[in-house]
This record gives C-alpha cells, structure tokens and sequence, in this order.
C-alpha cells in the first residue's frame, strides 16, 4: 500500500484543524472535514484521538448499529509512515509530515552521541540507562505543536485533555471526557486535543482479538457516545494514529544468529520498519542474499537512498532518517516483528508496516447541536 500525503493523511487532517482557527496550513488540508468546518462554524472543534483504534480494528469489533460505526460512514484516511504512534503523532500534533518533524519511530539512532534511543522514554534502547542527550532540547527534534500555535497567533484558544500534561492530566477516558466537558463550556472558540492510550496498550499485550480489547473499544464507543449527548455547538473528529495486525516475532539474536552477526548496532524505528547498520568488513551483498534466503517473503528491502526517495516519510529528505536507517531498511509486508536481540518486550500485535490494516484509520465527525 502507498502513502500519499498530498490528500486523505492524517497529515492533512491536521492542517484543516489549522486552517479552521486561522493558521496557514503547512500541507494540503482535508475537503470533507474543510466542508464541515466551514458549514457549520463550530465554537468548539475536538480531535478525539484513540490509540491503535485502526478502521479495520474498529469495523471488526463494533456492529454495524454502534454509535461509531453509524457516525463513520464508511470514512477512512490514511495514517503516515511508519504508522506508529511516535510518528503519528507527532503529525497530528504538527501539521508535519514525518520527514519534517523528524520523530520517525520508538527507537532512533543519532549519529552524534552514537546512540540509539526511545524518543518518548528518552532511555537508550531496551535499557533503564538515561540517553546522553534530551531529544526535546535538540534543536532538529522541536516542533511547535498545534495548540501553542492556535493560542500564540490568534484570539482563538486552545487545549490539551491527555496524559502528558503538566497540569490538568488525564490519565483514562473519564478523564479525558470530563476535560474536554469542562473546556466546552468557556467563552470563546477553541480546539482541543484528546488522546487515549488504549486501545493500543491492551492490543500490544492481548492481542487485537482478545476479549479485553473487544470490552475496551465497546466501552470507548460507549463514552464517546455519552459524551457526545452533553456537548453543545461542538464537532468531535474521532481518529487513530494507526491500527494493529496479530504478528510473530522473530529474534535476530537467536533465530538469524547470522544477520545478526552482521550488524554494526542494534536495530532501529520499529521491529515492522527496521533500520538495519552493517558492520564496514560485510560486503553489502552477502547481506542481500542471507536476506533473501531468510526475509524475502516477509520483508521488503530498501537501500537508504531509495527509502528516502520513495518519499514514504514525507517529500522532505531528513538527515536525521539517514543517520537512523542506517544501510538498508526492512518493511514488514507480512505479519512478522523483528526484534534486535532478547531483551526487547515482545507483543501479540504490532504497528508499522505497510498493510492497509496498520495504515488506514477511521475519520469520525460527530455533530453535536445540543
């Protein structure tokens, strides 16, 4: 599957969001949601963004009478790539593609420090040890989110109801509801952005069609619904940043002892986007051939040059993708995890590759006229 950015991306749902309260989008912006907006010139505009709640994860779960599913209608978009949520994210919360903000996965390698870290953990790879450097305080790794934007350039205002604030933290999704409830109700037009870690946290472990995960995303359609009926003048945009896909793992370390051998450091990105360093004395072709005797059918290879050619990030070349990839970058086209070595958390369901299950995510606009 192919990643455009020019319509129907996360990416250009963003930049609506920016368009509507007075910013100059950075990208195309998105017609139907344009239309909406504009129609019926809401006081408040949520984007409710549900971890994981991929279009394909969601259809499958809900019946076709559930709330969501009725105020879908059948709309998709298109997540970024690698569809994962550092990526994803980030996007949404940018108006950036991923080759312009720079968080491409978990894990990125920085050619300075000689490091691969977690972004969100700020710890070396698959270790409790802080990272040389605060990825936050690099000046290449700032972006300006869309609330600061909003409140910084216009008279509009503008909010977060999520986990990571300093203040106000929303930590479920009663939480998160009753924020954005109490938001609603001051004077002036404003956005808000709302994030709810599951169902993504319960998929990784459970796997996507486990009963925990059913409960869960029946319980989110339940509270979005019941939020919904208390709100006046407001449009809820429900998304995800990505979905998920039941995966196997394999190990590098102990099932392709000798790909492993190969490598320069540990792998980078995603376990589904893997950024792979060969060690200088490896001629680029022994690796080639071990790969297509043992990836072939689960992976597709790209040289670094022709990952960044085929804009899969973004239109933008980044340095930075450079340095992380790496030699070669895998990309998972079947439903395998590639994992560096035993000590990373292995899951029942991944994100991150090329399948429309991972990529595609649900656009939800719920009118509320209370």
């Amino acid at each position: 599957m192919e990643v455009n950015y020019e319509e129907n991306n996360l990416v250009n749902l963003s930049n609506s969001i920016l368009k509507y309260f007075g910013i100059k989008p950075f990208h195309n912006t998105l017609d139907v949601l344009d239309k909406e907006l504009e129609e019926n010139k809401y006081k408040n505009v949520v984007l409710y963004v549900c971890d994981g709640l991929g279009y394909y994860n969601l259809k499958k779960v809900l019946k076709s009478n559930s709330f969501l599913k009725q105020k879908n209608q059948n709309r998709k978009i298109s997540s970024v790539f690698p569809p994962t949520t550092t990526a994803a994210t980030t996007t949404l919360l940018s108006g950036l593609t991923p080759s312009e903000h720079h968080w491409f996965g978990w894990d990125m390698y920085f050619k300075d420090t000689d490091e691969t870290t977690s972004l969100f953990l700020n710890l070396i790879k698959d270790s409790s040890t802080k990272s040389k450097l605060n990825v936050l305080d690099r000046e290449y790794m700032n972006y300006k989110n869309i609330v600061d934007l909003i409140n910084e350039n216009t008279n509009n205002l503008a909010y977060f109801a999520y986990p990571f604030s300093k203040d106000n933290k929303c930590l479920n999704i009663d939480d998160v509801n009753n924020r954005i409830k109490e938001l609603t109700k001051k004077e002036g037009k404003k956005f808000i952005y709302a994030y709810i870690e599951n169902p993504d946290k319960l998929m990784h472990k459970y796997g996507i069609f486990s009963q925990e995960v059913k409960k869960e995303i029946y319980n989110i359609n339940e509270k979005i619904e019941k939020l919904s009926q208390e709100l006046h003048d407001t449009l809820i945009i429900v998304t995800a940043d990505h979905g998920l896909i039941p995966t196997k793992s394999i190990i590098l370390s102990r099932d392709l002892k000798e790909m492993y051998d190969m490598l320069e450091r540990t792998t980078s990105i995603e376990p589904r986007c893997v950024g792979i360093k060969l060690k200088k004395e490896i001629q680029k072709e022994e690796f080639i051939n071990l790969y297509k005797k043992e990836l072939l059918n689960d992976f597709k290879l790209l040289t670094v040059e022709k990952a960044i050619e085929s804009h899969l990030f973004g239109l933008k070349d980044s340095i930075y993708l450079r340095d992380t990839i790496g030699d070669y970058l895998l990309i998972a086209t079947n439903n395998i995890a590639l994992f560096y070595d035993e000590k990373a958390p292995k899951f029942k369901a991944n994100h991150a590759g090329l399948s429309k299950e991972e990529l595609e995510v649900p656009l939800i606009m719920i009118d509320c006229k209370l």
